[in-house]
């Protein structure tokens, strides 16, 4: 006979999605459950695969406590049509779930509950909502002025924007998603609300743009928060991320400093040519297959604080630095900073650039290059590498003592690739 489970603790399982099936979860967690800081999670009971009816009924028969804690992508404790009963649980405490907005589709039913927790960050003090209905504590949090007060994290999507009248005066992460209508703008007047807002994600939506060009938010300049970190994933509409209509530079580009796209496969331009990233120290990309090439030379000389360059998985990019006027750069291109690049599953990159032109970085140390099997050299022009001392095409690797040729030694590596 299978011991009740008492207690629940999961803690760094970066790729977990979800918790218990609906057969597990039966009767299954004896006296409390915490879950602290898994990133991935979506949901904590997710349907069975070969489950057809949606009608089914789960009881927590011991369940007294019950914690959810640092869960950014958590939506739903359950997306089915299930019915839970709890008929010992007490207390409820949600803190830093800024997605969920429902407890769950079906019906609950918990007799004993006499605490709601619904707060933004773990130790301020809590502020206690409580309904009768959970579902509706939930909802409910954003119309609170205390939970507006004091909220850190916050997601917005096409259902509870039209509820949002207030100013988020301590809000610093914003999720914006579930936009999906056909031709839906991005809501750029409502980051107006947010003015400590520093870090930004848009995912999951039909935005064709992101930020619109100067000339068309005159009235908005100086209003809008600044973000430090911009996160875009699953965009299947996005064409650009800044619209390049203006002769003006591009809104909102200049102070970030880590920007990460993931699977926006219309994408065709990350910036325009007058973009400058003087403080982005993180850049990366995946899963974008309509971009042809990264940056322009233009935007390539104001990389100075970039650190780290990863791309993947992005099928059409022929190079990383295009130069639209074929001609020298004057002065060449210094990555000042750059220590490390990464290049994987890049079936169509030939070169880090086309163009004869000279690349210096002073700092880098790290280049890895896998899948990409037409990369027979790094770049026509001078190159200057003074510390790299490790590059590894696919599985071969070459460590270097003393100062190295790189277009050689990719050369090398890639004639015994298999």
């Amino acid at each position: 006979m299978a011991v009740p489970l008492k207690k629940l603790r999961l803690k760094d399982l970066p790729k977990l999605k979800n918790v218990l099936s609906n057969n597990q979860s039966q009767g299954a967690i004896n006296l409390a459950s915490s879950l602290c800081h898994q990133n991935q999670i979506e949901e904590i009971i997710a349907r069975q695969e070969e489950e057809d009816n949606e009608d089914t009924e789960i009881i927590f028969s011991k369940l007294e406590l019950l914690e959810l804690h640092g869960l950014p992508r958590l939506k739903r404790f359950c997306s089915q049509n299930y019915t839970f009963k709890f008929p010992l649980l007490q207390s409820v405490t949600i803190t830093e779930c800024p997605r969920l907005t429902a407890f769950c589709s079906g019906a609950i039913h918990a007799p004993q509950l006499q605490n709601v927790r619904v707060t933004s960050e773990y130790g301020e003090s809590h502020i206690d909502i409580w309904m009768t209905d959970l579902n509706a504590t939930i909802q409910h949090r954003f119309t609170i002025q205390e939970v507006i007060s004091t909220t850190k994290s916050m997601a917005l999507n096409a259902k509870n924007i039209t509820m949002i009248r207030d100013v988020f005066p301590e809000v610093r992460t914003l999720y914006v998603e579930s936009f999906t209508d056909e031709g839906v703008t991005f809501p750029y007047s409502f980051l107006e609300r947010f003015p400590k807002l520093d870090k930004l994600y848009v995912e999951h939506s039909s935005f064709g743009e992101i930020f619109p060009s100067q000339d068309e938010i005159l009235d908005f300049m100086g209003k809008i928060p600044l973000v430090e970190k911009l996160h875009i994933a699953y965009l299947d509409q996005l064409k650009s991320i800044w619209k390049d209509a203006s002769q003006l530079p591009p809104i909102h580009q200049d102070l970030i400093k880590s920007l990460e796209v993931e699977s926006c496969h219309s994408l065709v331009k990350l910036a325009p040519s007058s973009a400058s990233f003087q403080n982005l120290w993180k850049l990366s990309i995946s899963g974008c297959h309509q971009l042809v090439y990264l940056v322009t030379s233009s935007t390539a000389k104001s990389l100075v604080s970039l650190l780290g360059l990863k791309i993947n998985d992005c099928k059409k990019m022929e190079e990383i630095v295009l130069n639209e006027n074929n001609e020298d750069v004057e002065g060449g291109i210094t990555f000042n900073q750059l220590r490390r690049i990464k290049l994987t599953d890049m079936p169509s990159l030939k070169m880090f650039s086309s163009q004869s032109q000279t690349f210096e970085f002073p700092e880098l140390k790290v280049i890895e290059l896998t899948g990409c099997l037409e990369m027979k050299m790094f770049c026509p022009g001078v190159l200057e590498t003074p510390e790299l001392s490790r590059v590894k095409i696919e599985e071969h690797e070459m460590k270097w003592k003393d100062k190295g040729d790189l277009n050689k030694t990719i050369e090398m590596l890639s004639s015994v690739k298999v």
